[in-house]
């Protein structure tokens, strides 16, 4: 079920070993023309007071880097958005959205627990902890 895994995620240096990753649609194997993803949390959020971080969110981030699933699919950009935000603490409302994110992407509760396990040994314990907390509320108990 699953067969790959990554040794280095994200140009920040973020380096994550024994990350599970799609099998399904491996993007070495199936080139897909890229899909628009569309996203107004910014423009919602901050639209008046940071109108340019807003549009940076909404049409760099999700509307440009999002939408390139030629190179990674949303399946796979989902489990990198979840490790980074793990490893970094960030288990808030983004990390929620992004949980509920990789599930709509296809990652099962099966798969989403295996990543939180090993990101337990190279995040800390305490991070997967709360993201437990957190993967329950959106894959259910």
């Amino acid at each position: 079920m699953l067969k790959k895994f990554l040794t280095a995620i994200l140009a920040a240096g973020l380096v994550v070993t024994n990350f599970s990753i799609s099998e399904a649609k491996d993007m070495d194997n199936e080139k897909k023309s890229p899909v628009k993803v569309v996203q107004t949390a910014g423009r919602e959020a901050l639209g008046e007071f940071a109108p340019e971080f807003a549009r940076y969110n909404d049409d760099i981030l999700f509307g440009e880097v999002w939408s390139r699933n030629d190179k990674l699919s949303l399946r796979d950009r989902s489990l990198i958005t979840v490790t980074a935000l793990l490893s970094m603490g960030m288990i808030d409302s983004s990390f929620k959205y992004h949980l509920e994110n990789a599930k709509k992407n296809g990652v099962t509760k099966e798969e989403m627990v295996e990543v939180i396990t090993q990101l337990g040994f190279y995040a800390g314990w305490p991070k997967a902890w709360a993201a437990f907390r957190m993967a329950k509320e959106v894959y259910g108990e």
